[in-house]
């Protein structure tokens, strides 16, 4: 009897050290877990110059290269999950920032499967001019906010945690960060910007085409516009030490954000090509690693389409996509009739911008934007967080199926919503850096955190994709 007695306390020890040893591995493990996202989502050990632990090694093989209609990375076809972060630099800035905002919408972004991003990677001042996004990087020509510069260096030091790449928009054909009408602006400050009003956009668009087509400015706005671009290019990262053009991170340098076909004289094709084409040169010339892109949207036919992406320095093209600002869809209307206009619409846009990009010019297609707001006729306003996304989830979800069909005849290498809001809403105290820039209502086309059917798009996408290689 006694012999059982001690059998059975010495097992009862031996259950209770197993079950404790359990505990203590379950205790330790969510521990390490803790640690590895505290590690994951910390600023300190990324941007301390002194501490480089936790910015890996990047080899040569890193960068992005094309190879015919595809984007290879280490030798594998590399195909874009992508979003449109464009306020990154501000957001990144170590004064009146928000560096733990970035790494928790990066790591929802991950999450979901975005492989890349799509920055602001100049923005003219000077501050205080309407509807502009601020401060500005370049307050006057060679004249940079050294705060904001470290959020863009800060910034793409994040990157590599993520797995992400960037997509450098080098400046912007509209006025919400500067852009092309601050350039005209500083060469000729006799004529004001003639900032455009929901009704009308003609006479502002005819005053940033002065950039390229008046020939008494051109030398000077242009010579304005390539020092930026190298000061970006040869930029030594205040973080990683590591120079611009040197960093695996930077997936491509696009010119300018949709840069307008528009009729400046006799001769706008010849007058535009020529402009992009001595502008990718420029950039090729003192970066031998990473692409370069227009950021054009191809919505003037295929003619133009051309004109802007056959520089033999333009290595992909772009398209974006406005089915709402462009007229084909009401966002008011529930009918199916309306939805279907814009689904068709963008079906056949997608198809066109394929077959002249990758049959007529031999070169990737990226969709480099996209967007559609809430459901207004939902009861919420369409600007409203609460509105329903009903048709905007079918609307992304047809146009991914639209581009996997491509990608999977090498005819598209990806897509890039706009634009991830994330953690914040519009009701956040200004300047909210939601996903709508500062001349648009906020919320029109802000995708949240908790647009998880909105998000899950892009996740069944990337899974996609995974298998094409």
């Amino acid at each position: 009897m006694n012999r059982i007695l001690v059998f059975a306390l010495y097992l009862s020890i031996i259950i209770s050290l197993l079950y404790l040893s359990k505990f203590v591995k379950i205790s330790l493990l969510e521990s390490e877990t803790t640690n590895d996202y505290e590690m994951s989502t910390s600023e300190k050990p990324i941007i301390s110059p002194a501490n480089k632990s936790n910015i890996p090694e990047l080899s040569s093989k890193e960068f992005i290269k094309v190879d015919g209609t595809l984007f290879k990375k280490n030798d594998k076809s590399y195909y874009i999950i992508g979003a449109n972060y464009w306020q990154a630099m501000n957001l990144g800035a170590p004064e009146n920032g928000n560096r733990s905002r970035v790494l928790e919408d990066l790591k929802i972004l991950k999450k979901y499967g975005v492989n890349c991003v799509r920055i602001i990677a100049g923005s003219e001042g000077p501050n205080g001019e309407p509807y502009r996004m601020y401060p500005a990087l370049m307050n006057s020509p060679g004249d940079y906010n050294e705060n904001v510069f470290q959020g863009l260096d800060w910034f793409l030091a994040q990157l590599s945690q993520f797995n992400m790449t960037a997509i450098m928009v080098l400046s912007n054909y509209w006025h919400w960060s500067g852009g092309f009408a601050q350039y005209v602006n500083w060469v000729d400050p006799s004529k004001p910007i003639p900032y455009p009003v929901p009704e009308d956009y003609s006479s502002f668009e005819l005053y940033a085409a002065r950039f390229y087509s008046d020939s008494s400015i051109y030398s000077k706005t242009q010579s304005y516009y390539l020092e930026h671009i190298k000061s970006i290019i040869t930029r030594n990262n205040t973080i990683t030490s590591q120079i611009y053009k040197n960093d695996p991170n930077i997936f491509a340098w696009e010119l300018v954000n949709e840069p307008q076909a528009i009729k400046v004289g006799n001769d706008s094709h010849n007058i535009i090509f020529k402009w992009i084409d001595d502008t990718a040169k420029f950039i090729k010339e003192l970066d031998k690693n990473h692409l370069v892109s227009t950021g054009a949207e191809g919505k003037n036919g295929e003619e133009w389409f051309i004109t802007m992406h056959k520089s033999p320095h333009i290595d992909f093209t772009s398209a974006h996509i406005w089915v709402e600002n462009w007229g084909y869809y009401n966002s008011d209307d529930s009918s199916l009739e309306n939805y279907q206009k814009a689904e068709t619409f963008m079906l056949n846009f997608l198809q066109n911008v394929s077959d002249w990009s990758t049959q007529k010019l031999n070169k990737p297609l990226l969709v480099g934007e996209y967007g559609m707001a809430r459901d207004a006729w939902s009861g919420a306003s369409k600007y409203s967080p609460l509105a329903t996304v009903i048709n905007r989830t079918k609307y992304f979800s047809s146009l991914a199926n639209k581009v996997f069909e491509l990608e999977k005849q090498k005819a598209c290498t990806g897509h890039m919503f706009w634009a991830f809001a994330g953690i914040a809403r519009p009701s956040d105290p200004t300047p909210t850096w939601i996903g709508d820039p500062p001349h648009e209502p906020p919320g029109w086309y802000s995708i949240y955190d908790s647009d998880e059917k909105t998000l899950n798009v892009f996740a069944e996408h990337a899974k996609r994709v995974a298998e094409l290689n």
